[in-house]
């Protein structure tokens, strides 16, 4: 549905239009000043497709199509993103590993 909506509005032969870097970074800076909480962080198209890459791979999303609907032509490209996941699952079991203490008497022969 949605690639019938854009279909024969892009001029330069792709699916959607395709606004610029700088103009997605233009609207996005005054979304975000609309919304209190994201003023502290400088909020810009690389932000966004880095948050898709790791919203969607902590979903289970494959590399493998992660990488083409970031447009990338490599896996290499995008694994940046894993790492970013693995170091995020380390400090998030952190956070919750002293309510597992107690439970260490039970499993410890």
């Amino acid at each position: 549905m949605i690639i019938e909506k854009y279909a024969g509005l892009p001029k330069d032969g792709k699916v959607f239009p395709v606004p610029s870097n700088s103009s997605c970074n233009d609207r996005l800076k005054v979304i975000s000043q609309q919304i209190d909480c994201l003023n502290e962080k400088k909020v810009t198209f690389h932000l966004a497709r880095h948050t898709f890459a790791t919203l969607f791979l902590g979903e289970g999303v494959p590399l493998e199509s992660l990488t083409k609907m970031l447009g990338h032509k490599n896996i290499a490209t995008i694994q940046i993103y894993t790492k970013n996941l693995n170091e995020k699952v380390g400090k998030d079991m952190q956070k919750v590993s002293h309510r597992f203490k107690s439970l260490e008497q039970f499993f410890v022969a």
